[in-house]
């Protein structure tokens, strides 16, 4: 188990105090990348700027908070190679069963998983969004953190990648210390 940084962006409606008091917030978008819970930017506070200025024009907050990181208590599709396995498998279930469509996303293999397959008790899951922040929109390129491995080549190293972690239950992987971090001047000083 390891400390692990998270930061969670909201639109910022001039309640500082109601958001640290109450944070932190899930996210209830029908279109949710790994289903219903409450979603933080893994370690990189650069991600949660690129999310807030895009989704909120600017106008927002970055809530920073700490977690107990567990592969034993989050199913982890970026670092644990067997949980990767895990999702592969019951992809290939339920291709083989037919059950997969140009309509079929990643939130519905989890749902699927988590209601259909026994023994999924993680508390929240993580995952890597590949080409979530644009490289062809110039104002967010600042937010790319990318190193080619070779010259004239396009394989890169993405050394700030969109990591996000959804936990599902407000205190999963025993979430604490939710303060605000951005804009400074709602700061109430370092964790």
């Amino acid at each position: 188990m390891k400390i692990k940084t998270l930061y969670q962006t909201l639109e910022n409606r001039d309640n500082p105090d109601y958001v640290e008091e109450n944070g932190a917030f899930s996210c209830n978008w029908q279109n949710t990348w790994l289903g219903d819970g409450y979603y933080f930017w893994d370690t990189f506070i650069e991600n949660a700027h690129w999310w807030g200025e895009m989704r909120y024009s600017s106008n927002y907050f970055i809530c920073k908070a700490i977690c107990d990181f567990d592969n034993e208590k989050c199913f982890d599709l970026v670092g644990d190679t067997e949980h990767m396995m895990d999702f592969d498998n019951c992809v290939n279930f339920l291709r083989e069963q037919n059950l997969l469509n140009e309509k079929s996303t990643v939130a519905s293999i989890i749902r699927f998983i988590k209601e259909k397959v026994g023994g999924f008790n993680y508390e929240a899951i993580r995952a890597m969004g590949i080409k979530s922040i644009s490289e062809y929109k110039n104002e967010y390129k600042r937010y790319l953190y990318r190193f080619k491995f070779e010259i004239d080549k396009s394989p890169y190293l993405d050394y700030k990648p969109a990591i996000q972690i959804c936990i599902f239950e407000k205190r999963g992987l025993n979430l604490r210390d939710y303060r605000i971090e951005y804009p400074e001047e709602y700061c109430m000083g370092p964790l």
